[in-house]
Order: C-alpha cells, then sequence, then structure tokens
C-alpha cells in the first residue's frame, strides 16, 4: 500500500506544472475515498481458525459446523 502511495504522489509530482505546489491533501482525500468500507470489508469480521484442529474442537463447542476454505494467492489482494 506503502508503495502505491508513493507513486501516486510520485506520478502527480511530474505531472504537477514547474513552480505549481502539489496538493497533498487532495491525494491524501483521493486516496481514502477509494479504501473499502466496512461493509466490503465483512470478510474480516468472520472468527477464522489457524488450523483445522482448532475450528473442529470450536465448532463442537459451539455446536456449529466448520466451513473450510483454502486458497492460493494473496486474498488482501482479492485474489483467492
Amino acid at each position: 500500500m506503502r508503495f502505491a502511495i508513493v507513486m501516486l504522489v510520485g506520478a502527480a509530482a511530474s505531472a504537477a506544472a514547474p513552480g505549481q505546489e502539489l496538493d497533498v491533501g487532495r491525494i491524501d482525500k483521493r486516496i481514502a475515498d477509494w479504501q473499502p468500507t466496512g461493509a466490503e470489508r465483512r470478510f474480516d469480521d468472520i472468527g477464522w481458525a489457524p488450523d483445522l484442529c482448532t475450528a473442529l474442537k470450536a465448532g463442537k463447542v459451539h455446536a456449529r459446523p466448520v466451513f473450510v476454505f483454502t486458497h492460493d494467492g494473496r486474498m488482501q489482494f482479492g485474489r483467492c
């Protein structure tokens, strides 16, 4: 994420005309507007277990089913 911010600021600085100031506040607001909302991050509210054994134990204690999710990639980037 920091790399993206650095790239955005660098691109904005290079696009600015000589002698023109960079509007950092506008850039910060635009970055904040692009961040996912709480409704879009509901995935993070799930009570994830670190391993299958822990999940099965918790499922028995709470009489709840266990959903097994596997992925190959980077979940934080939406690539499962």
